[in-house]
């Protein structure tokens, strides 16, 4: 009889080795990449990250390049192999009884993820989840380098600090117990960029996903329309470019306005990425 699947932590020291799995076929594999080494880099600041763990099925990774970052409630889901039935088994692993956020789930692995949650659907186990697809965009750090980026009159870019990524988090539509704590991290460790007038008033931001991907790119609801998104959209784009990564930017499939800014300044849909939440059965409270 076989032994039963458990997830089984990665120890951060093999973290490099499983990030250079997904050098293969470059760039198809480098929201992974970037995934790996975005959580290399902050276990260098903080080696002490609470409800951090990045885990394989059964310790398999080398053998198929299956993970899952667990960090707080988010999920960041990553397999090689085509059948997906490693990652379908891991998701299983999962308690589905808390509310869990799958983040960046390529349209291939989220049919495993399907695989999981709809029997629990229909036996009352998940009562429901929220589903949003996004397209995913790509332009090299080549063309992000060559962006001009003109300033109305008084307005500055500055990076982002913890107070910005508070706010940031009081206004996101998605926001949850642990997002406060996650939008802190992306100002302090992340690239990021906020647009300021001569005030001092932020008027639109974006931060850098630990995906590697930009988001969310936002502009204050007293100044739509006039520009300020494409201006942060090609900010971030050069800062990224300039810490020596390609761009990738999401956008929510029914988002037609910021998907035609994206494909305006040269961005080229190169996959679909879902974000999908379930409600919670449980009660829980991600502390720092």
């Amino acid at each position: 009889m076989s032994a039963p699947d458990k997830l089984v932590p990665i120890p951060s020291e093999h973290w490099p080795e499983l990030r250079d799995l997904y050098r293969a076929e470059w760039p198809k594999h480098e929201v992974a990449f970037n995934t790996i080494q975005n959580y290399i880099n902050w276990v260098k600041i903080d080696p002490r990250i609470r409800n951090l763990e990045v885990v394989s099925l059964n310790g398999s990774w080398r053998q198929n390049g299956t993970y899952l970052v667990l960090d707080r409630n988010q999920v960041f889901p990553y397999t090689l192999e085509e059948s997906c039935d490693s990652l379908r088994r891991a998701f299983q692993l999962l308690d589905w009884d808390y509310s869990h956020l799958v983040c960046s789930l390529r349209e291939c692995h989220r049919l495993a993820l399907d695989d999981v949650q709809k029997p629990m659907q229909l036996k009352g186990k998940l009562e429901h989840f929220w589903y949003h697809p996004a397209h995913l965009f790509y332009l090299s750090r080549e063309e992000c380098l060559r962006f001009e980026v003109g300033l109305p009159a008084g307005f500055c870019l500055a990076k982002l600090g913890i107070e910005h990524g508070l706010y940031a988090n009081r206004i996101w539509p998605h926001r949850s117990e642990a997002s406060e704590y996650f939008f802190k991290r992306l100002a302090a460790w992340n690239v990021s960029i906020g647009l300021f007038n001569e005030s001092g008033e932020l008027l639109a931001w974006c931060f850098q996903w630990p995906t590697g991907a930009i988001g969310p790119l936002e502009v204050h609801p007293d100044h739509y329309r006039k520009g300020y998104g494409t201006i942060i959209a090609k900010a971030i784009a050069k800062e990224v470019a300039a810490a020596g990564f390609n761009c990738y930017g999401t956008v929510r499939v029914e988002n037609e306005a910021s998907g035609a800014m994206f494909t305006k300044l040269g961005f080229r849909p190169v996959d679909c990425h879902n974000f999908v939440r379930n409600k919670a059965r449980k009660l829980c409270e991600w502390a720092e």
